[in-house]
């Protein structure tokens, strides 16, 4: 299977790609847009997290990044998206085709090979999908991180990335892709790392290791003041482990309504059979297992 990650380098993202990188996925692209930083940062980003992995993978750029008015995610990544640790500049360049047309283009060449895995806004793929919409019928399948989904909640949460951009989650959610598989905002904050584990980094003798310790204590405070988990939790990392290793999140059939008029919020039924699942359950020991043999 061929992969083209789309992404919004932020920590968990940084993170979520050197999983993917080190687990040998065929990544064949990273399409960048806009969602916990600005454009100009998560590229940036992407660059030195691609120097620091010495990969060759290319990258393309959204030609159309932001589609709504939000707030960045400051609070949670830095104001660089990498917990204002990181400020190197990296040479590297992007490719001169956008975003858009390079999904297009692998969905033809790789034809019923190839998924795309999201961790940020859905603006690329919304945009591939309405310049053309037979891409819906080439694409295997698209692994999501979005939405919530808590039956027992009183009131509905504003997930970030269909907040960020809610039209663009709308079209792709009710486009005819024919395999959709979410990751909730649930799931990714019950599945974490202890901070004793990320603060062991410090001393790796492996770079990249040092590095993700580097960049988590911004996301390691985001984390407990938030959802009072004493370590960095991890949807993006849980988003491409899903795919690593199938094993470690479950899915159900479910439909989904995205509300235009409240920021994104989804209506979420659990269904018999249907084109989207999403996921109800993680196993978290599974997931720790397979961080820890990549970031030790």
């Amino acid at each position: 299977m061929k992969y083209i990650i789309d992404t919004d380098p932020g920590i968990d993202d940084a993170i979520a790609i050197m999983i993917a990188y080190l687990s040998k996925l065929d990544i064949i692209g990273f399409t960048l847009t806009e969602g916990n930083i600005e454009l100009k940062h998560s590229e940036n980003n992407l660059k030195i997290i691609e120097d620091l992995l010495e990969s060759d993978i290319k990258i393309y750029k959204s030609e159309n990044p932001k589609l709504s008015t939000f707030n960045f995610a400051f609070h949670a990544h830095g104001k660089n998206g990498l917990g204002d640790v990181i400020t190197d500049q990296s040479p590297r360049q992007t490719e001169k085709m956008s975003a858009e047309e390079f999904i297009i283009n692998s969905s033809k060449k790789y034809e019923d090979n190839l998924t795309i895995v999201c961790f940020g806004p859905l603006t690329n793929l919304a945009n591939a999908i309405k310049k053309d919409p037979e891409i819906t019928k080439r694409i295997t399948r698209v692994v999501i991180m979005g939405t919530s989904y808590n039956p027992k909640a009183k009131e509905p949460y504003h997930e970030f990335n269909l907040k960020v951009d809610p039209v663009s989650a709308e079209i792709v959610l009710n486009s005819k892709l024919k395999d959709i598989l979410i990751i909730t905002h649930e799931t990714g904050i019950k599945t974490y790392i202890e901070k004793e584990y990320i603060e062991s980094l410090e001393y790796s003798e492996n770079k990249i290791s040092r590095f993700l310790n580097k960049i988590a204590k911004t996301y390691m405070d985001f984390s407990y003041q938030n959802y009072n988990v004493n370590g960095l939790t991890a949807p993006d990392p849980v988003t491409i482990a899903s795919v690593i290793n199938p094993k470690i999140v479950t899915f159900e059939p479910c439909k989904i309504k995205v509300n235009l008029e409240d920021k994104g919020v989804s209506e979420i039924n659990l269904v018999d059979e249907s084109n989207i699942k999403i996921s109800t359950d993680v196993n978290l020991k599974e997931f720790q297992k397979l961080f820890k043999n990549i970031f030790k």
